[in-house]
């Protein structure tokens, strides 16, 4: 069903994916406003099918240990991404 769907709409999952926190609803974002100042960035992607790629990207939201960055790569079905900040450089 996976593959049938990505040769449709190209859409893959991002398997580095990691949210922020985590409380008895699951794991989530909310509460992290958007920066005043977003920050190009280049972060780094696994997709379910394509692998690991290094992207551009806008770092809008940030924690100690986690950043959203923008993306908008076709791939993927969201505009955004949370990820460890291990996985994002300034770019």
């Amino acid at each position: 069903m996976v593959e049938s769907r990505r040769r449709i709409d190209g859409i893959q999952q991002v398997l580095n994916t990691s949210w922020p926190l985590k409380d008895d609803d699951g794991p989530h974002a909310r509460g992290i406003k958007d920066q005043e100042h977003p920050i190009p960035v280049r972060v780094r992607l696994v997709f379910e099918h394509d692998g690991e790629e290094l992207l551009p990207g806008t770092a809008q939201r940030w924690t100690k240990t986690h950043v959203y960055v923008r993306v908008g790569d076709p791939r993927m079905q969201v505009a955004g991404v949370w990820v460890l900040a291990e996985d994002v450089r300034r770019g």
